[in-house]
């Protein structure tokens, strides 16, 4: 039971997630001096500092410790800079005003909001914090949409992988993708050498991170053997792009072809990502030209007859030629 004194004890919330919709709120710090600046004067048992997203429910382990506490009479109230720190979905909600219309907290105090603890107050505070809620989920479905967008105009619409990197163009609002000089060459290599069928996927890591010196664009641990699988069975080194399980061409420049993707993934086993085909040719990816070495592949051409007018389908055999090292 929470014991009842004639003063009455806050915790002091201040919440900040690294999410892009975070992006504009005060940081943790600002919110503390906000709050010690205009609430001096309250008895404030201590500040609780949050950095997890408000948009999913049970997503906060220090906003329900802090409302477990106050259900224990550490505490009656709750100081937050606004409403939208306290939640931005439905349950923590429902849970902040109930706990408010029973008694159990008495007071809110926030920097940018007048709340008064009367029906009509209540009613004013579901308001606020259901307005919060549908300004997440509009901004969610508005970030959405603009991927789309970006991925329809043949851009990558995530981060891109190693070897390229994000170009943001502050003009138009959408970043493009081109290669990272610093990655690009040595990446290739390792894919040549994959493409040998005379390395392991372990040899080829060993190399790229004691031999070639070479580091991934974020971290500082060395490429790891799962990142070098994802990456030799990973389409965007094609050239194409996936989004929302669509493929398209994009607009940055390929590390490899197809024909180099799909002997990859046969001499991984088969055990890479399939990509969309409109044509499937038996024995492509396994056959060598005999003069050059060369693999062999197919492709269906169209031609004109002349005498009829008419369009036909011809098979082409064709011998890859070999990239320049």
């Amino acid at each position: 039971m929470k014991n009842k004194s004639t003063t009455t004890k806050y915790f002091a919330y201040v919440r900040k997630s690294t999410e892009g919709e975070e992006r504009q709120a005060l940081s943790i710090s600002s919110q503390i001096d906000k709050v010690k600046e205009s609430f001096a004067n309250l008895d404030v048992v201590e500040v609780l500092e949050e950095k997890h997203s408000a948009f999913k429910p049970y997503n906060r382990p220090v906003f329900a410790d802090m409302i477990k506490r106050i259900q224990n009479g550490e505490a009656s109230g709750i100081i937050a800079w606004h409403p939208d720190r306290l939640s931005r979905n439905e349950i923590d909600a429902s849970t902040i005003t109930y706990l408010v219309r029973t008694g159990i907290i008495d007071d809110l105090k926030f920097g940018s909001y007048n709340f008064d603890n009367s029906p009509e107050g209540i009613m004013m505070l579901q308001l606020s914090l259901s307005q919060s809620q549908y300004f997440s989920s509009k901004l969610g479905k508005d970030v959405r949409r603009g991927l789309e967008k970006k991925f329809e105009m043949g851009w990558h619409p995530n981060k891109c992988p190693n070897g390229y990197i994000n170009i943001t163009r502050k003009n138009h609002g959408y970043s493009t993708i081109k290669t990272d000089e610093k990655r690009f060459k040595i990446m290739r290599k390792a894919f040549d050498l994959m493409l040998t069928g005379n390395y392991s996927v372990p040899e080829i890591l060993d190399k790229l991170n004691d031999e070639w010196g070479f580091k991934p664009k974020e971290g500082k641990n060395p490429l790891s053997r799962s990142s070098l699988y994802r990456m030799f069975t990973n389409l965007f080194y094609t050239g194409i792009i996936e989004y929302n399980g669509k493929q398209k061409q994009g607009k940055h420049k390929p590390m490899i072809t197809l024909e180099e993707y799909d002997r990859i993934q046969f001499l991984l086993g088969r055990n890479g990502k399939p990509r969309q085909r409109k044509n499937d040719f038996a024995y492509t990816g396994l056959i060598r030209c005999a003069n050059c070495g060369c693999m062999i592949s197919a492709d269906i051409k169209r031609k004109i007859i002349k005498t009829t007018g008419k369009k036909k389908n011809i098979l082409i055999i064709v011998a890859l030629t070999k990239r320049e090292k």
